[in-house]
């Protein structure tokens, strides 16, 4: 569970980074099924825009048994329902893999405006707990954060379909500039096992790797079953809508 600190900051910031908190036998065994799952003829597997790098794995858990233990450890799961006062469910699991030299950029953007825009979201009743499954440093695309940038309401901006290989609804650099020059900017580093809590509506983004060291990460979004969404335009694979309690 989050300490009363901890739940200040994430109401306050937006986040809280908390190092270590998964078991590193955990994370290995999902690392150890990566060749086997990157190599499935399925519409989950996305690449980047060279058709040869794998950059995604959309809803992992759905065919990994290892993530899927991942995602239900109680260490995650508790600290949500926590600050979402309610049971929750799986809306998305996405595995994104920013390989060495080859991995891609992710644009600066709010995750909730796609919710709200694309999954009839009602609300911001969601959490987003990215997971650490290879060690970040500032050198392999750390995911960068504006603290406070979640307070108000989502952005509905457009989609960018041409920068990346994954349609992405991007923010303006305008935008993201004001927001920085007031609130700064955060890259949480740490080891394998890792996890950001982060709201659905921070400004978030993260650059290209250029280093020689992969960063996996794992995102996951849970979702208050008091905040069921509705009429999603974007496929099962991509959008879960099995609303049982994890």
């Amino acid at each position: 569970m989050l300490s009363t600190t901890q739940l200040y900051d994430y109401s306050n910031e937006g986040y809280v980074f908390v190092p270590e908190l998964l078991p590193v036998a955990d994370i290995s065994a999902v690392m150890a099924q990566l060749p086997e799952l990157c190599a499935l003829q399925r519409p989950e597997v996305i690449f980047e825009k060279d058709s040869q790098t794998v950059r995604s794995l959309m809803n992992v858990h759905t065919y990994s048994e290892a993530a899927d233990k991942l995602i239900r450890n109680q260490s995650i799961i508790d600290p949500v329902k926590q600050i979402l006062g309610s049971d929750v469910y799986v809306f998305q699991c996405v595995l994104n893999l920013k390989r060495a030299f080859t991995g891609d950029l992710w644009q600066w953007h709010q995750d909730f405006s796609t919710y709200l825009i694309d999954d009839g979201m009602p609300a911001n009743r969601l959490v987003n707990v990215l997971i650490f499954l290879d060690e970040v440093n500032e050198f392999n695309g750390p995911l960068m954060l504006v603290p406070g940038s979640h307070r108000g309401e989502a952005i509905k901006n457009d989609v960018d379909d041409t920068t990346t290989s994954y349609p992405l609804r991007t923010l303006d650099n305008s935008r993201v500039a004001s927001a920085v020059e007031v609130n700064g900017m955060v890259a949480p580093k740490g080891p394998a096992g890792s996890v950001i809590f982060a709201n659905t509506n921070i400004i978030h983004g993260s650059a290209s790797n250029m280093s020689p060291w992969d960063r996996a990460l794992m995102s996951l979004t849970l979702n208050s079953v008091e905040n069921k969404h509705h009429g999603s335009s974007r496929p099962e694979w991509v959008v879960m809508n099995n609303f049982s309690p994890v």
